[in-house]
């Protein structure tokens, strides 16, 4: 059994899971009302898909947007093109189309929030002027600082030698919760019309998780478990995020993927999943026609973007988009229609369509929630073997889920055989080994593992990742559920259960030894994390101004346009609006510009003042200016006027907290790097 099974579902077999969550689901209401499928919804009819000419895609059909059947910006394929059957967005990329509102929903009337309301973020104001400690600003990013000079250490969501764990909010979380193959969860909403992000945020975290679950019960109709790797907070919730776009670019799916590309959401490591605010279709996605078995099909990768509309939020509408994301039903599947669905109804992604084909009622009513009733077109865990899932793509084996065989191809069906133990093994790319020959009982990294299974367990430490001023650590389990205590040059940072963590708070281009020890079991294990050296950006160049406490940046809250919108400690996603432009102000200060919107880092109210908010506002104010002084993690940005330092602030922003000016002193969140853009 894997890591993840022990934690989250305590032992329990599949197909419990599955009995329990389909009654819950398609019988009463499991979310709440709308809360898997939309209000007034418990079993009615899912989306057919495409428009309601029969026939191939030789022309695109007159738009409808009555029923959000909008065909503007798609393009008809050529002959024998790879998007045959469907759409194309651009050389790459096609589309199925537009998806038709299931019964129950419609695509001008919006559906309600399920949850309640969230507050509103309060307005900046100007703060007291008390510098917050760097343990403070760690805390929120779910680690923990015990010396004010010593790095600081941020353990990964799982413990032990789990993959992951399901969180409180029923999604599951891995690592930092950001790095690697993601589904990023968006809120859009055009400039000029009011942002309902907190009207709808609850419900949106409701709905994900809902996708969440629709494919892990999915999966445990053929003995698996899967999940949604979502960017997650590091309380383990779904990281919504809020994006307002330029007027007009929701008028379209092409146009809104644009918009979102010149902003910098275009990441090769991410599925976007767009809850935007708008009335134009149910839902529309892109995906890849490769067909090709394994991790280099193109649907293995980004960016993708699967958009559902206000008149169709729900977990049933999001996951259709989700899994077309993921490249399901392509050309040649045993029960394609040829235009994008399949042929086996009771599907989530079947049933009639232009193409006119015949629709077979092979599978349940019960199943019209799931995924690939037949376990044949685009989804198993366990595929029979020489059949087209086993030769073609597979969405099961996607790098975007996680799963509970521990992330290996091997089929996780019920009575596949469990793999052979054998004794621990170094992992690749060990760094730092050190000859340690001072008896002091640390096993150097990259030393030999234990072959004797009732020996020592083998303490490794391997480092990875390094940036500036941080790198990732992972190390052999001593034990179940053992604890571990992290010393950096002798100074204790964190006591931890977890197995990887990344440290943080580095300083740029310095040695450091770090032994994990775990005293129950007399472990230790021992390795050197060196830090990147860094610069001071280049004029005129395009860089992230990425904190060198946190690894966080510097970001324009949501994008927006509007003069005093607040500059927040945002994550590192490296988008338009974290990135930055030193612009020449004459007598060696600088402007501090966005890319994103083109506007200037500048102090709220224009008064240069500690405690006062940084937002935009016009370029070439002189309470914009600013100063780099050389610091030991990096560089500190200091106002031209009272040579008042950038740092993070107490107050918060939503969630996240404000820069403001602040009195330097020796507090790390005031030092920052450039990463370049």
């Amino acid at each position: 059994m894997s890591a993840h099974r022990r934690l989250a579902l305590r032992g329990e077999a599949p197909k419990g899971r599955l009995r329990r969550w389909l009654p819950l689901a398609l019988g009463v209401a499991m979310l709440g009302v709308g809360g898997v499928v939309g209000p007034g919804m418990v079993t009615g009819t899912l989306p057919t898909g495409g428009d309601d000419t029969s026939g191939t895609a030789t022309g695109l059909p007159a738009d409808n947007r009555g029923t959000g059947m909008v065909f503007a910006g798609l393009r008809a394929p050529a002959e024998g093109s790879l998007c045959s059957g469907t759409y194309v967005l651009d050389t790459e990329t096609c589309t199925t189309g537009p998806d038709t509102a299931p019964a129950g929903l419609a695509v001008g009337a919006d559906v309600a929030p399920v949850t309640a309301k969230l507050a509103e973020p309060a307005d900046p104001a100007r703060e007291a002027a008390v510098v917050p400690a760097d343990a403070e600003v760690i805390r929120d990013e779910g680690g923990v600082a015990l010396s004010a000079t010593a790095p600081a250490l941020i353990p990964d969501f799982a413990p032990g030698d789990a993959d992951f764990v399901m969180g409180p909010h029923d999604v599951a979380c891995a690592g930092d919760g950001r790095g690697g193959k993601r589904v990023q969860t968006l809120y859009l909403h055009e400039y000029g019309t009011p942002s309902r992000f907190t009207d709808y945020l609850g419900s949106i975290r409701t709905w994900t998780a809902g996708v969440d679950q629709i494919f892990d019960a999915s999966a445990a109709e053929t003995g698996g478990s899967r999940h949604l790797r979502y960017v997650t907070t590091p309380s383990c919730q779904v990281d919504v995020a809020e994006v307002q776009l330029p007027a007009g670019s929701l008028a379209s799916f092409p146009a809104t993927i644009a918009a979102l590309q010149t902003l910098g959401y275009n990441r090769t490591d991410r599925k976007y999943l767009m809850f935007a605010d708008a009335n134009v279709y149910c839902g529309i996605a892109s995906y890849v026609p490769d067909n090709r078995r394994g991790s280099g099909n193109r649907n293995n990768g980004g960016p993708s973007y699967g958009r559902v509309d206000a008149g169709c939020w729900s977990s049933a509408i999001a996951a259709t988009e989700t899994t077309r994301m993921l490249g399901a039903v392509l050309q040649g599947s045993p029960n394609a229609t040829g235009a994008g669905r399949c042929t086996d109804d009771h599907d989530l992604l079947c049933g009639p369509d232009r193409s006119g084909k015949k629709i077979r009622s092979v599978c349940p009513p019960g199943h019209e929630l799931l995924l690939d009733c037949g376990h044949d077109d685009y989804f198993s865990t366990d595929p029979e073997p020489e059949s087209w899932l086993d030769k073609n793509w597979n969405v099961a084996l996607s790098e975007f889920l996680l799963r509970g065989d521990g992330g290996d191809d091997v089929p996780d069906a019920p009575n596949a055989p469990a793999p052979a133990s054998a004794a621990p093994s170094v992992p690749p790319g060990i760094s730092g080994g050190i000859a340690d020959g001072g008896g002091d009982g640390v096993a150097p990294s990259g030393s030999s593992p234990v072959a004797a299974a009732a020996g020592p367990v083998q303490a490794v430490l391997e480092v990875r990742d390094q940036d500036t001023t941080s790198v990732q650590l992972l190390w052999s389990a001593a034990a179940p559920e053992a604890k571990y205590e992290v010393d950096v040059d002798g100074v204790k940072v964190a006591t931890t259960s977890a197995t990887r963590a990344r440290l943080v708070g580095l300083r740029p281009g310095t040695k450091y030894t770090v032994v994990v020890r775990s005293a129950a079991t007399k472990y230790a294990a021992k390795g050197v994390a060196q830090s990147a050296p860094t610069a001071q950006p280049a004029a005129n160049a395009w860089f992230v101004l990425s904190n060198s406490l946190t690894g966080g940046s510097a970001d324009l809250y949501a994008a927006r346009d509007a003069d005093g919108t607040p500059i927040t400690l945002g994550d590192a996603d490296g988008d338009a609006q974290e990135q930055w432009q030193l612009v020449p102000a004459g007598a060696d200060t600088f402007s501090l510009r966005s890319q994103a919107s083109g506007k200037c880092v500048v102090p709220l109210g224009g008064n240069p003042v500690a405690g006062a908010p940084l937002v935009q506002g016009d370029c070439g104010r002189d309470d914009g200016r600013w100063r780099l002084f050389a610091t030991p993690y990096g560089f500190s940005l200091r106002t031209d006027v009272g040579g008042l330092a950038a740092g993070v602030g107490a107050q918060r922003y939503g969630w996240a907290r404000l820069l403001v000016l602040q009195k330097p002193d020796q507090a790390r969140h005031q030092s920052w790097t450039a990463v370049p853009g």
